[in-house]
């Protein structure tokens, strides 16, 4: 099924470069930055966070968030699914800021733990995509990265005996180096009992 719609451009100035767009509600815009390159590549520049081991362990979730930095215009669709699903997944997504003259807008999914172990993707439809083609971020398995150890006590216990056998090392180098220079420079040179002639 096709609409079509009726677009009227508002308030067109004159020997003006301007990106014109129209956006959900079909209101007329005109956004006319005046050191905007309209050539610059302005399509969304994504920066990926993983789920924590510890929100994993302790809170049987993970939470993948998706940073996108400057895209312009604002407008923009953010989806999840799973890697080789087709299904959209139930996410969140933070307000769309404005920077300088570009935009910023973050998603972020949380899964169960369960779920931790499948790929995940995030899909970034703008119009300002490389080839008009919706961009899709690829988040890997975290179930490489559950490596936990057994018990936080014996991380504790092993980094505690490491730090009392590193400070016994550094006593014992001390007192080895004193007894070295004492035989070195001689006793009774360094103990002033020296007989003068």
């Amino acid at each position: 099924m096709v609409n079509f719609f009726h677009f009227t451009l508002c308030e067109v100035v004159p020997n003006t470069e301007c990106l014109y767009f129209s956006n959900k509600v079909f209101n007329c815009y005109s956004i006319c930055p005046t050191d905007r390159n309209l050539d610059a590549d302005t399509s969304p520049k994504p920066t990926i966070f993983l789920p924590s081991v510890a929100e994993i362990k302790f809170h049987k979730v993970g939470t993948y968030l998706c940073l996108l930095e400057n895209f312009f215009p604002e407008v923009i669709k953010i989806d999840w699914q799973e890697k080789d699903g087709k299904r959209i997944l139930t996410s969140r997504q933070g307000d769309t800021m404005k920077t300088n003259d570009t935009y910023v807008k973050f998603s972020w999914l949380t899964v169960t733990k369960k779920s931790i172990a499948k790929e995940h993707k995030c899909i970034v439809t703008h119009t300002s995509n490389k080839g008009g083609v919706n961009e899709e971020i690829l988040f890997r398995s975290m179930k490489k990265g559950i490596e936990i150890p057994r018990d936080i006590l014996q991380l504790q216990l092993g980094t505690t005996s490491a730090y009392y056998t590193y400070l016994l090392l550094f006593f014992k180098t001390l007192v080895y180096s004193a007894i070295i220079a004492f035989y070195l420079f001689g006793g009774p040179a360094l103990c002033g009992n020296e007989k003068s002639s």
